[in-house]
C-alpha cells in the first residue's frame, strides 16, 4: 500500500466521520432545540390565548396541513385528488391512532417488566386503551371522515 493510497483512506475516513458527527448532532440537537423553543412559546404566548381559540386554531392548522399534503401527494403520484384525499386521510388517522396505541402498549410492557424483574408493583395504571382526543386527533378524524364521505359520494 502506497503512501497516497493511505492518505486517500484517511481523508475518506475523516469525511465520513465528520458527516456522521454532523448528522448525529442534528438528530439530537433539533429535538432539544425544538423542545426549548416550544416551552418558551408556550410560556410566553400560548398561556395568554383562550383555550377554545387555541384548540380551534390547532385543528384548523392540522386540516390545512393535511390538505396541502394531499395536494402534494396528488400532484407527485398522479393520483386523482379524491384518491389522494382518502389515502392521506386514512394513513394520517392510522398514524395518530398508532402513536397513541404504541404509548399505551409501552406502559403495559413497563408494568410486566417491573413485575418480573422489579419490585412487583405497577408503574402505570392498568387500563383499557382509549383514543385520546386532542386538537390534532380531532382534525385528523374530521379529515378522514370527510375523505370517506367524499369517496363514497364520488364513486357510488
Amino acid at each position: 500500500m502506497s503512501k497516497n493510497d493511505l492518505l486517500e483512506e484517511v481523508k475518506l475516513f475523516n469525511n465520513v466521520w465528520i458527516s456522521s458527527t454532523v448528522v448525529m448532532s442534528l438528530i439530537f440537537l433539533i429535538p432539544i432545540a425544538g423542545a426549548h423553543l416550544m416551552n418558551h412559546v408556550e410560556k410566553k404566548y400560548l398561556m395568554k390565548v383562550p383555550k377554545k381559540w387555541l384548540v380551534s386554531s390547532i385543528t384548523t392548522l392540522t386540516l390545512l396541513f393535511e390538505l396541502s399534503l394531499t395536494f402534494l401527494v396528488s400532484t407527485r403520484t398522479g393520483l386523482s385528488f379524491i384518491e389522494a384525499h382518502f389515502t392521506v386521510g386514512f394513513l394520517l388517522f392510522i398514524m395518530v391512532w398508532f402513536m397513541q396505541f404504541n404509548e399505551f402498549m409501552g406502559n403495559q410492557y413497563a408494568n410486566v417488566d417491573n413485575q418480573v424483574f422489579g419490585d412487583g408493583k405497577d408503574i402505570y395504571r392498568v387500563s383499557i386503551f382509549q383514543f385520546k382526543v386532542n386538537p390534532v386527533s380531532i382534525g385528523t378524524f374530521l379529515y378522514f371522515a370527510a375523505a370517506v364521505l367524499i369517496s363514497v359520494v364520488a364513486y357510488y
